[in-house]
């Protein structure tokens, strides 16, 4: 971490797949800004694109082995309210 900007990334290993506005993916690198900002989830989507998310638009995939169910998928959260 850099204390002076307040600036971390951090790779995750192992990678989690996540739920997106665009579609699933893998998450591979979070980073956090500081306090006065969400963290940003860096994920490689299944159509091949690399995209930044932020936490808020972000949704743990299925897990059958830890009785996960699928998540709603998340609508973006600058997106108008119905």
């Amino acid at each position: 971490m850099d204390y002076r900007t307040g600036l971390a990334m951090m790779q995750l290993n192992p990678e989690l797949w996540m739920m997106t506005p665009k579609g699933e993916g893998l998450a591979f690198l979070v980073t956090d800004y500081g306090m006065d900002h969400n963290k940003i989830f860096t994920i490689m989507l299944n159509s091949g694109e690399i995209l930044d998310f932020d936490i808020r638009d972000c949704r743990r995939c299925e897990n059958p082995s830890f009785c996960i169910d699928a998540p709603q998928q998340p609508r973006p959260h600058y997106a108008p309210s119905k």
